[in-house]
């Protein structure tokens, strides 16, 4: 069984914490997502939203879950969505699927919405290398 830990604010953090299990984990980190993602504190907040989400435990991931990515990538509210520490087993998949992309555009697939929004994607070596980026004044 996986722990997840979410920071709550106008920086979020979904973190799968001692991951045991692949599935659970996966299932646990989509569910945070959507919780997340769907909460009043969210959705009605007039403050934009950064969302990182480390994938650091995963060598695979699931079809529910990249389609979840989908989902907040065209979340109106999520202003950034990075994924962290990706394994290169998941990253071939996030790419082939769209999620990430090499020049920051879409897939020919991809709906008008993800379209508009895939910009917002970023990905970071480590949650530390995500949340330094929203420095502007680092360096």
């Amino acid at each position: 069984m996986s722990e997840i830990m979410v920071s709550d604010g106008r920086v979020g953090v979904i973190k799968a914490i001692d991951v045991t299990n692949v599935r659970q984990g996966l299932e646990s980190i989509k569910n945070a997502l959507i919780d997340y993602t769907t909460s009043e504190q969210v959705q009605e907040s007039n403050l934009d939203t950064f969302l990182f989400v480390d994938l650091s435990p995963f060598n695979t991931i699931s079809s529910s879950l990249v389609g979840i990515l989908g989902s907040v990538i065209m979340d109106r509210k999520i202003q950034l969505l990075g994924l962290c520490a990706i394994q290169p087993t998941v990253l071939e998949v996030l790419t082939r699927f769209g999620v990430l992309t090499e020049d920051g555009t879409a897939t020919d697939f991809a709906s008008k919405e993800i379209k508009d929004n895939i910009g917002k994607v970023v990905a970071y070596d480590s949650i530390e290398q995500g949340l330094a980026s929203l420095n502007p004044h680092k360096g």
